[in-house]
């Protein structure tokens, strides 16, 4: 598996300059809120992960693969590993560029720190989420039949959530309410983000199997 992660971040080796437009992209999204930014640069990375597919399909790579001593599965299997390091990366990223957004947002955050704890966990059920309607489309499908459904529309539905989100939380009182959310959560992190962060791994396995199975009957 984590050969052919590498395997595949290598192949889309023209498009990692395009890395360091995520972070801008995430202190963009920072200027309404500090809160929006991990689950920004999160999926914005995840997003990246879907070029593996577009080269694969240009450079005509799956025949490649399948002329090497590796299953279908391994195949599948090296595309979400690089896809959770994507996830992870943007994770470790997008806390520190959080608190630099923090400086210049037009809605400050100034709670604990532990309060923080659930924008991350919230951050890894969407990734799963995400990963869901993206990533079996396109194994299914490929990339030029799929990408409408497995690109354009999970970006649609992000922003669709990110306007609800700005226009929601900017509502007089809804402050509170997010206070309050937020307060239990770190009372109760067990429940709440240990429940979230199980719930996105057992909706990434689904992913993952669905991908495997549409992939093997998948004919080139």
């Amino acid at each position: 598996m984590k050969r052919m992660a590498i395997l595949d971040w290598n192949a889309m080796k023209c498009f990692h300059l395009r890395l360091f437009l995520i972070p801008i992209s995430s202190l963009a999204a920072g200027f309404f809120s500090a809160l929006l930014v991990v689950p920004t640069n999160v999926f914005l990375f995840l997003f990246f992960s879907v070029n593996t597919f577009a080269v694969e399909e240009k450079g005509d790579l799956n025949k490649l693969y399948l002329t090497l001593p590796v299953r279908r599965s391994a195949v599948v299997a090296g595309r979400y590993v690089l896809s959770i390091w994507m996830g992870l990366a943007g994770l470790v990223t997008g806390i520190p560029l959080a608190v630099l957004a923090d400086r210049f947002t037009l809605s400050h955050y100034y709670g604990p720190i532990r309060w923080f704890l659930p924008v991350v966990t919230i951050s890894c059920l969407l990734f799963s989420i995400f990963n869901l309607c993206m990533f079996p489309i396109l194994f299914g499908m490929g990339y030029s039949k799929g990408k409408f459904w497995g690109m354009f529309v999970p970006v649609v539905l992000f922003a669709a959530l990110y306007a609800v989100w700005v226009i929601v939380s900017s509502l007089p009182g809804n402050e509170y309410f997010l206070f309050n959310a937020l307060e239990y959560a770190s009372r109760n992190v067990l429940l709440v983000n240990g429940g979230m962060i199980a719930v996105a791994a057992l909706i990434l396995w689904c992913s993952f199997l669905i991908s495997k199975k549409l992939y093997s009957d998948r004919e080139f």
